[in-house]
């Protein structure tokens, strides 16, 4: 089974369970074309993807921009596919999973002849960034990791995009050589611990901002429609990136309840008095319901815990491994518990 991505009307992208369509490596596996053209179709039945994006899905080689697995896996991937790691074992580039890219560009809205800058190169999505602007010199694709785009740049250029601009740079930062009039759209695709100044200042009156935001432990894409000095969201997709690096990357500090099968992540420089926190951890348990009843709908939860973020402080997101649910530590779901 893989979790797929359905499309919504409140916006929100949630994954469910459905049959995976993998074909068998070795005789007889399926092409890259065969792949391709089914992966577009699964996304096509669950109502995730439109015209304009399903043509740029059609055309573009996924398999080239992640060399080192099977083609298999890239179209079929239900997450992320790693192509970097640093030297603490933490992936710091990937290829989004194919729900997730296309949500992203849905909510982007670009159309042709748009400039779009990516934050965050790996080299997959400025293709199709390139193919829904229809000129590869309006994408430009940036990173601060020299390897990151060295490594984009050769494989631009041999999947067919090598037009599309490459740059090393901070993200964070204000882009060298934007137009006059500010970029169409901006789309980030490495988690943000807050949005840049830049991004505001570089946004053409009438653009858009798509970045996975990090905040008080809480990830979410948002697509951003800018109203003259505002930004309002219009989009939350549920979704993990790789973190932001520069002068923009903002570490979370962790404190330990229960030594390492109970940690508490708070972001932001929120207060956290790690003594007390551990202390009211370790004593009486105490139930307090706050008599306020919620529907069924899992998109109400959803938006909830992202307004509970914004209005609580300090507010953090418990970390628990299985040991410590199975010894009553902790009492969540299972999914919210590290195996």
């Amino acid at each position: 089974m893989r979790p797929e991505a359905s499309a919504r009307s409140d916006g929100l992208a949630r994954e469910v369970s459905r049959p995976c369509h993998v074909a068998e490596t070795g005789v007889g596996a399926a092409t890259p074309d065969v792949l391709r053209a089914r992966m577009v179709a699964d996304l096509r039945a669950r109502g995730a993807i439109t015209e304009q994006v399903e043509s740029a899905f059609l055309k573009v080689p996924r398999h080239l921009f992640a060399p080192e697995v099977s083609a298999e896996k890239v179209y079929g991937a239900p997450e992320a596919v790693f192509t970097k790691y640093n030297s603490h074992g933490r992936p710091v580039s990937s290829v989004s999973a194919p729900w997730l890219h296309a949500r992203m560009l849905e909510a982007a809205r670009v159309a042709p002849g748009m400039t779009v800058p990516e934050v965050g190169s790996g080299g997959c999505n400025a293709a199709l960034l390139a193919e829904m602007t229809g000129d590869q010199e309006l994408v430009t694709t940036l990173d601060i990791d020299p390897d990151i785009t060295a490594r984009a740049r050769k494989l631009l250029a041999e999947a067919g995009y090598g037009n599309v601009r490459v740059l090393d740079a901070d993200g964070g930062k204000p882009l060298r050589g934007a137009p006059a009039q500010g970029f169409d759209r901006i789309i980030i695709t490495v988690g943000a611990a807050d949005l840049s100044t830049a991004w505001l200042d570089q946004l053409a009156p009438d653009g858009r901002l798509v970045v996975p935001l990090r905040f008080r432990g809480v990830s979410r894409t948002i697509a951003f429609a800018r109203e003259q000095d505002y930004l309002r969201s219009e989009t939350l997709i549920v979704s993990g990136f790789v973190a932001m690096q520069g002068d923009s990357a903002h570490a979370p500090q962790t404190v330990r309840l229960a030594g390492q099968d109970v940690r508490l992540v708070v972001d932001e420089d929120q207060p956290a008095d790690e003594e007390a926190l551990a202390e009211a951890f370790t004593g009486p348990r105490h139930e307090q319901w706050t008599a306020v009843e919620l529907g069924g709908s899992e998109g109400l939860l959803l938006r909830l815990e992202v307004w509970l973020a914004g209005v609580i402080v300090p507010y953090g997101r418990l970390r628990a491994t299985k040991a410590a649910a199975d010894c009553g530590l902790v009492g969540w779901n299972a999914r919210r518990v590290e195996r």
